[in-house]
């Protein structure tokens, strides 16, 4: 398993795409942090030395940067023919998959943490709150590995890097609207409160208050697993 993370990790930072993607998701984070996007107000407008309106936009910026760290997971492996190779190999699938998604998830990790200079910034010019933020950033890299083992669910499906991106774009983006007030205002209560249950961003709200909450925590590490079981039992299914 230690070979395949080094080795995936040293794929991201050598290949240029990941770069791309990673400093175009920072740079419309930290734009819209400070001039709002929809819903989610300006740092200035909110008029609190808080980060929360960074994290808020990061579903968003999982949306965007996660199809493109996952899509070649497990579609090039499949056109290359290294499927097979990796197969053979005296390793468990388990070990396998545990191997990449621990280097994506570290990948994208980095892009969440990468806002740090930031935090220290705001910390500096007024009083923040460290239990939120820390709590923030614990919930959000727990997002990120959901958001992860769903993308290389998805790749899994697809011989296509292309295919895949659109298919784990699609899919996040669903799932973000899921909990969007546009989608769920025509739901009923009780319906609303399940599709709020099964979207990814609706359990990062305790976080958000200062809360390590142990359901949502629970929550993250459940869905995570579920996705890299049925990671392991597709691949099982297609070598």
């Amino acid at each position: 398993m230690r070979n395949i993370y080094l080795r995936e990790i040293q794929n991201y930072f050598n290949t240029p795409i990941g770069y791309v993607f990673a400093v175009t998701a920072l740079f419309f984070n930290f734009l819209f942090f400070f001039t709002g996007f929809f819903h989610i107000p300006a740092f200035w407008e909110a008029k609190v030395a808080s980060v929360r309106s960074y994290m808020d936009l990061l579903p968003l910026t999982f949306i965007l940067m996660v199809p493109a760290v996952s899509m070649r997971i497990w579609a090039e492996e499949y056109k290359t023919g290294t499927i097979e190779l990796l197969s053979t190999l005296p390793i468990r699938t388990e070990s396998i998959v545990m191997g990449k998604f621990l280097a994506a998830w570290t990948f994208v990790t980095g892009l969440v943490l990468a806002s740090l200079p930031l935090t220290l910034g705001i910390w500096w010019i007024g009083h923040l709150d460290w239990g939120s933020t820390v709590a923030l950033y614990f919930g959000s890299i727990l997002m990120a590995g959901a958001y992860v083992a769903l993308g290389m669910l998805i790749s899994a499906f697809t011989r296509e890097q292309i295919v895949a991106f659109i298919l784990i774009f699609f899919i996040s983006l669903l799932i973000y609207l899921a909990n969007f007030y546009v989608v769920s205002r025509h739901l009923s209560p009780v319906l609303a409160n399940v599709v709020s249950f099964f979207t990814l961003s609706a359990h990062l709200n305790s976080f958000a208050r200062g809360v390590i909450d142990l359901g949502d925590t629970v929550y993250f590490l459940s869905f995570t697993i579920l996705m890299l079981a049925a990671n392991v039992q597709v691949l099982r299914s297609r070598t």
